[in-house]
């Protein structure tokens, strides 16, 4: 399970008259705050803008993903949101594939090695097995880099993975930006 995406610790984007909404800017604030306060700062700041593609980033994703599992007490209500993410996203695979749980990583394979990415996600794959086997994540690494780019070149193909995968990052957001609703509203009652 992925603990942070690089997508979760961008920088802002601005609107089309170089704005970043304030309440975007409020939830952004929030989150930084509750990912410092909970013992991981150092990992945390060193994911803050990273591109994900480059080595030290990769490291520190991992870093902080490790020290959010070390402190889960603090941290469950995301690791929570992360555990519904990789729940919604794999509901959305057995549908798109029609598949019952128990046949998903077949069916997935067989779809995967199908199209025209078989090569890259033959890599990634294998870098999973091996990654898992040192209980480090197969996320944020060239291997996956490079099979989510060949599946966007043939998204003809592989476009109802992409549409999970999307709907997935989507409802993750969403309920980022609930739970820090709630926590702002808990802390304004207290405050």
């Amino acid at each position: 399970m992925a603990i942070m995406s690089p997508t979760d610790l961008k920088p802002e984007s601005k609107s089309e008259n170089n704005q970043v909404s304030s309440k975007s800017k409020a939830v952004k604030g929030r989150l930084h705050v509750f990912m410092k306060k909970g013992g991981c700062e150092e990992s945390y700041t060193a994911c803050v803008g990273c591109d994900a593609q480059k080595d030290e980033c990769r490291e520190a994703f991992s870093m902080l993903e490790k020290c959010m599992k070390d402190r889960s007490d603090y941290f469950e209500p995301y690791l929570a949101l992360e555990k519904a993410r990789a729940e919604v996203m794999l509901r959305e695979i057995d549908a798109f594939l029609h598949a019952k749980p128990k046949d998903r990583d077949e069916m997935f394979t067989k779809f995967m090695i199908r199209g025209d990415c078989k090569e890259a996600f033959m890599a990634w794959n294998d870098f999973c097995k091996e990654a898992k086997k040192n209980n480090k994540s197969c996320l944020h690494t060239p291997t996956m880099d490079t099979l989510f780019k060949c599946m966007k070149a043939h998204s003809d193909y592989y476009h109802p993975l992409l549409t999970v995968f999307k709907t997935a990052e989507e409802h993750f957001k969403k309920e980022i930006k609930a739970l820090d609703t709630r926590e702002g509203a808990e802390a304004d009652a207290k405050g």
